[in-house]
């Protein structure tokens, strides 16, 4: 059996094995970080390794104290460089300052050039607001109120930082670290942004900054969003409520959040876009008009006002002002409660998904419907329209208020007719 090399006596490492097949060594030792002593560990494929590693670290440690394990390969370089230059120096005559006071004059100076390049500088609080009323008068009151939200958020983290010293990274983490405001089902965090979600607050920044570094206003050198793409966003097929489903969220609506019922109707039975719907004034929409002007992101156009959506909006009892009275925030939590109390899952953007569905499936002309809508034909195959059929298009169309006439076709039914192809939904648990 041969014999075991005699091992020195180790004051500030020890040498363990451990269960790692590959690894099965290790030298455990002490540094200091962040003015507090950590263990760490070091693993060896051989027991002889790790004994000669432990010694060489016992001994810096034993040396240079605990602190010295921490300092990087590259500052310990540095000093090599700085020891064999000053020897040279110093028998030439030189007088050469200490290392620490080397680098305390060389940070010194980088401190003092960032101060003098940032002395000019506005805050992000100042900038935002700025650009907000740049903004004002070039841009509608919905997209003024998401682009203040967004900000707002940006804002609140970084409105006190000179507006030079954003950085990509920066940037980066933030949009990686954004957690979504709508939380249904009370989680104790809630959940990260969808990548749809952070591409848009990434455009609300890559605007801001665009603004802010443009020769004209020279806010900041360099727009930094400008080095962060976009990120990929999984599409999917478009989805539509169903008829029944469609008749039970406006039924809710009236029922119990009449205020909803305008926004609702003008986007499941006209196809207006949300932004579209919150301006309509109802004094101008009466009964015996079949189509009204929308002013919308794509240009003014004639949208129809059905039969199904004109009995909606004369069920509930405002008929005049605008759609909706309130803020867009309020908007979206009161819609997020309807859906919870229809027991119905929402989807995202589902009323004009569904209106756009059903009414080329309905005439077979979906020209029509782009021209209806204010979209092209291309848009509406890619993004809005689901194939669903004209038996299901005249249901969804017939849906009327629970104290409707006699001959209008009730809307209780929750299965399909035989054969017939039912829109896809996520339906939840009644």
């Amino acid at each position: 059996m041969a014999k075991q090399p005699k091992r020195p006596d180790l004051k500030n490492c020890k040498v363990r094995t451990s269960t790692q097949p590959r690894a099965p060594w290790r030298v455990w030792y002490t540094i200091e970080e962040d003015g507090k002593n950590r263990r760490l560990f070091k693993s060896f494929a051989t027991e002889n390794e790790a004994w000669r590693w432990a010694e060489v670290k016992d001994l810096e440690v034993a040396n240079h104290g605990v602190r010295y394990g921490d300092i990087p390969a590259e500052v310990r370089r540095a000093y090599d460089y700085f020891r064999d230059e000053s020897a040279d120096l110093r028998e030439m005559g030189a007088e050469v300052p200490r290392f620490e006071d080397l680098i305390s004059a060389a940070m010194g100076d980088i401190r003092a050039r960032l101060n003098l390049a940032t002395e000019s500088d506005i805050h992000i609080a100042e900038a935002v607001a700025e650009f907000l009323a740049y903004k004002k008068s070039r841009v509608k009151v919905r997209q003024l109120a998401n682009l203040t939200d967004q900000l707002k958020r940006f804002t609140t983290d970084y409105g006190d930082k000179p507006i030079s010293t954003i950085t990509a990274s920066l940037v980066e983490k933030w949009l990686s670290a954004l957690r979504s405001r709508r939380n249904p089902d009370k989680l104790p965090v809630a959940p990260f942004l969808s990548p749809l979600s952070r591409n848009h607050y990434r455009a609300t920044l890559h605007g801001f900054f665009e603004y802010a570094s443009s020769t004209a206003r020279g806010l900041c050198p360099h727009n930094p969003v400008s080095d962060l793409e976009p990120e990929q966003v999984a599409t999917s097929e478009p989805e539509a409520y169903t008829p029944e489903d469609a008749a039970l969220i406006m039924q809710t609506a009236l029922d119990h959040k009449p205020e909803l019922v305008p926004v609702l109707a003008l986007g499941m039975f006209a196809g207006l876009r949300v932004s579209e719907a919150v301006e309509i004034d109802l004094g101008k929409l009466s009964s015996d008009v079949e189509e009204f002007r929308v002013t919308g992101k794509t240009g003014p156009r004639l949208a129809p006002l059905t039969d199904s959506c004109k009995t909606w909006l004369f069920a509930q009892a405002r008929r005049k002002g605008k759609a909706w009275t309130q803020s867009p925030r309020t908007l979206v939590n009161e819609m997020q409660a309807l859906f919870t109390l229809a027991k119905v899952e929402q989807i995202d953007n589902g009323a004009r998904h569904s209106f756009i569905s059903y009414r080329c499936a309905e005439g077979k002309d979906t020209a029509r419907v782009a021209d209806e809508c204010g979209n092209s034909v291309g848009t509406i195959k890619a993004h809005y329209r689901q194939l669903v059929t004209s038996a299901a298009a005249a249901k969804y169309f017939a849906a009327r208020p629970a104290q409707a006439a006699d001959n209008v076709v009730p809307m209780t039914s929750t299965s399909a007719d035989a054969g017939e192809a039912q829109p896809k939904t996520r339906r939840q648990a009644r």
